[in-house]
């Protein structure tokens, strides 16, 4: 990250007024994408493929955009499903020595003011869709962050403790989430 991107105020992607129409860009996994909307016939179903640096759109009425919107973020679900589940996995076999002791139940939704939560009591971890614009080394810490509260509830030394061991530049991580990728 350069000076110049830590200067610039970045506007939050689901903050933007999107068209979704053809030559739009939009994020997955921390880079953009150039959208490519295209009509579909009778019977085709309407979906989202990635091929090189294009997201192709196939609807049934290429000018909705409210559609338009529910077939990108339909295609984002799946997309957040598939890629944050290995993740949380990965960070909950990671945190096995700090005595965790259950799975957690991994939920995604769209929040408005936060990457991720856990709820300690009830095992159960939520991660932010918007996540899945983000690089993966971001989901990654958002991931091993909210697995650590299953064992560490709050914020204290032995929770910050925990996640540099386990993520030695997790600070940078969170840096580059905070400024690149505000919520």
């Amino acid at each position: 990250m350069n000076n110049s991107q830590l200067r610039q105020p970045v506007m939050p992607e689901h903050c933007k007024d999107y068209h979704f129409v053809t030559g739009e860009k939009h994020k997955y996994l921390g880079r953009y994408y150039t959208l490519v909307v295209q009509p579909i016939g009778d019977g085709e179903v309407p979906q989202v493929a990635l091929r090189g640096e294009y997201l192709y759109l196939s609807a049934k009425e290429p000018a909705d955009i409210a559609a338009n919107a529910g077939i990108l973020d339909a295609w984002y679900q799946k997309q957040a499903e598939a890629v944050f589940t290995p993740i949380v996995a990965e960070a909950v076999v990671k945190a096995i020595p700090y005595n965790h002791k259950r799975l957690p139940q991994l939920r995604i939704y769209r929040m408005d003011n936060q990457w991720g939560a856990c709820n300690p009591k009830t095992g159960v971890l939520i991660l932010n869709l918007e996540l899945i614009k983000v690089p993966e080394a971001c989901i990654a810490f958002v991931a091993q962050h909210e697995v650590l509260h299953l064992s560490f509830p709050s914020h204290n030394n032995a929770f910050f403790s925990a996640l540099k061991t386990l993520m030695p530049n997790w600070m940078e991580r969170e840096k580059t989430l905070r400024t690149l990728y505000p919520i």
